[in-house]
């Protein structure tokens, strides 16, 4: 009988196995008519930590609040990142790296994501890198260094508007604008209403004007 009720004993129900890490291994052992070194072995077995009470926090190691960073302070005293924390906190300490301070994105810097890389928004907006690229993938505009080809709706906008007018709207940089047009013969903006302009003057200083485009031979006129 005794072996059986032994056998019984060993056996941790669920309801034991909660309380595991929860309770002190002493009041648990007791709960359980178990003894501490068996709670011990299980506890250990599953990994799992008691919770012990914070410990006092001594002078040298206020000395060396701030002169490390908070994770590595915590890594040195064995302390938790939030303890070294709330500690620095309370003393009014200031942090070896202050936090840089949320700085709002402005239109005007947000039309340049996307158009160029994100090294490049950052130096021009004094947003960091990690911002940039963040802000970018939240508004879902694609990475401009990737190449991505052209398609027929922005051909069709090149020589419309001048080049630098076209990049936020077809979110591509002022170079690769410009490299597309003069690769497809279109003339820019500009030079293409000057020389409009330009044909209207010689025009009206010779008292000419300019002849109709006339049908080619063999053809009958549309």
């Amino acid at each position: 009988m005794k072996k059986v009720a032994e056998g019984r004993k060993s056996q941790w129900r669920l309801a034991e196995l909660k309380q595991l890490g929860r309770l002190p291994d002493s009041v648990l052992a007791r709960r359980t008519g178990r003894t501490i070194s068996e709670v011990v072995a299980m506890r250990e077995a599953r990994r799992l930590r008691l919770p012990t009470p914070p410990r006092r926090w001594t002078a040298r190691e206020t000395k060396l609040l701030g002169r490390y960073t908070d994770a590595e302070l915590a890594r040195r005293l064995a302390r938790t990142k939030k303890d070294v924390w709330r500690h620095r906190v309370l003393l009014h300490i200031p942090p070896l790296r202050p936090r840089p301070r949320f700085k709002m994105w402005k239109r005007a810097e947000e039309r340049l994501l996307g158009t160029m890389s994100e090294a490049e928004v950052a130096r021009r907006t004094g947003h960091p890198v990690g911002s940039v690229l963040a802000h970018r993938n939240e508004i879902g505009l694609s990475d401009p260094t990737r190449r991505r080809l052209w398609t027929a709706e922005e051909d069709q906008l090149l020589g419309t508007k001048s080049d630098r007018e076209l990049v936020p709207r077809l979110r591509r940089s002022l170079s690769g604008v410009k490299t597309r047009r003069l690769m497809l013969g279109i003339p820019a903006f500009g030079n293409r209403r000057r020389s409009r302009k330009r044909g209207r003057k010689q025009c009206e200083i010779r008292g000419k004007t300019p002849k109709p485009r006339q049908a080619k031979p063999g053809l009958a006129p549309s």
